[in-house]
């Protein structure tokens, strides 16, 4: 598997897809690594050469620094570094939840290095916990590097719509052995938190005037309610909206093939 290298940090990615494909880079939310894109890499590669990686303390990814605060600019050093070993100039870029802050601040640092956005259940810097206590998340993270399926059970009201709880829970034990399968460091969604934290693009984004944006949000989301959706998209110049109906956070279990149509949709508008 490929790696990236840079300042001492190893990142781990996957590219995969047709190598003429147009380069889309695909990062994943708190304490998820690239294996949590398991739903929707079959609706991308067959087109889009897909570059998947393993966020700061997942996977095969270096863990958080020990002296300092991790922050978003560090991860977006990571996706920076692996476009850079893929020899990929420029890239779509579709992030979730802190995915999605990740990739934001990618376009506004690095702007010549994204071709279009997509970001998904995220925010321009709300508060990230509204419904939900964060006593929840904090400690299904805790949990999270030793007992997964307990973890799991804790957050899982803040990730699924009703009816993914009630009547499809063969989707939710299916991300469940995924994400047992993953590396989380013990430090990781702590350390992850801290960063996402730290995100404020309100009064920056108009600056992405001119780029392909298109912002996909589930109505059912407790944990970035909707309206902070449509709000991101509010600040960016021509974004495009899309309301996934019945659909809470965790979009490609909730509602893979609407989410999967919105996000080819916009690709192809990008192209």
């Amino acid at each position: 598997m490929p790696e990236a290298r840079h300042g001492g940090v190893t990142v781990h990615y996957e590219d995969r897809g047709p190598r003429d494909g147009a380069p889309l880079v695909l990062i994943m939310g708190l304490g998820g690594s690239g294996a949590s894109w398991f739903r929707m890499l079959p609706h991308v590669e067959p087109e889009y050469r897909t570059l998947v990686l393993d966020n700061r303390g997942t996977g095969q990814t270096s863990d958080p620094p020990l002296r300092r605060p991790l922050q978003l600019g560090d991860m977006v050093r990571d996706v920076v570094a692996v476009l850079d070993d893929a020899g990929v100039e420029s890239a779509h870029v579709h992030g979730v939840s802190m995915g999605g802050m990740i990739s934001q601040q990618l376009a506004l640092r690095h702007p010549e290095r994204v071709r279009s956005l997509a970001l998904g259940c995220t925010t321009a810097g709300h508060r990230l916990v509204r419904q939900q206590p964060p006593w929840r998340l904090l400690a299904g993270g805790a949990l999270g590097p030793f007992d997964p399926r307990r973890s799991w059970q804790m957050v899982e009201p803040a990730l699924y719509a009703r009816r993914t709880i009630t009547e499809r829970r063969d989707r939710i034990k299916e991300d469940l052995r995924v994400r047992a399968g993953e590396r989380i460091g013990i430090r990781t969604v702590p350390a992850q938190l801290v960063a996402a934290a730290g995100h404020r693009a309100h009064g920056r984004l108009h600056r992405l005037d001119g780029l392909p944006v298109t912002v996909i949000h589930g109505d059912e989301d407790r944990l970035i309610p909707i309206g902070v959706g449509r709000d991101l998209a509010s600040r960016i110049p021509g974004a495009e909206f899309v309301e996934l109906p019945e659909c809470g956070h965790v979009m490609s279990t909730d509602a893979e093939d609407r989410y999967a149509e919105a996000l080819l949709a916009h690709l192809q508008r990008a192209a």
